[in-house]
């Protein structure tokens, strides 16, 4: 997912085969159907404002990275464990990685529904969010404007 400033909400795909467009949503059904096309065992969160920080983590090669892995490809509604569950890459230099144990409930996601993985996928109630949903495009921030330039992205492996 990347986008400048939100007109409106992006496309929300419900197939991974929509993927080819800039400005796309999946929800958990496209994950887990691309899930089953591409068997890939990590995901990886990347976004970045120009005013702001970093977020940029990969879910780790463990048990704890493969829950979230099935969390955000709908295999299960069980919200994974946020500490121990991601890898910190160079470049990130978000609040949001370096206090996984102030997490909403010390867990990954708040949402049972289909858009899990934009909406709320990790957040510190009230401070900082991984959040698209409607005009509130949030990352290591909350309610801070959007510029040209930033970007939020989820890479599969």
């Amino acid at each position: 997912m990347q986008g400048s400033t939100p007109p409106s909400q992006p496309a929300v795909k419900n197939s991974y085969r929509g993927i080819s467009s800039d400005q796309v949503f999946l929800t958990e059904t496209a994950m887990n159907e691309l899930r089953t096309h591409l068997s890939f065992t990590q995901l990886r969160f990347y976004c970045s404002k120009q005013q702001g920080r970093t977020f940029h983590i990969t879910t780790a090669a463990n048990s704890s990275g493969e829950a979230v892995v099935q969390y955000f490809s709908g295999q299960t509604n069980v919200n994974p464990a946020s500490c121990g569950s991601f890898v910190r890459m160079e470049n990130d230099n978000s609040k949001l990685a370096g206090s996984c144990n102030q997490w909403y409930k010390d867990v990954w996601g708040n949402s049972g529904d289909q858009d899990r993985l934009y909406n709320h996928a990790a957040f510190v109630y009230g401070a900082h969010h991984w959040l698209l949903a409607g005009s509130r495009w949030e990352c290591d921030d909350i309610k801070v404007g959007v510029s040209s330039g930033d970007f939020w992205k989820v890479f599969v492996r």
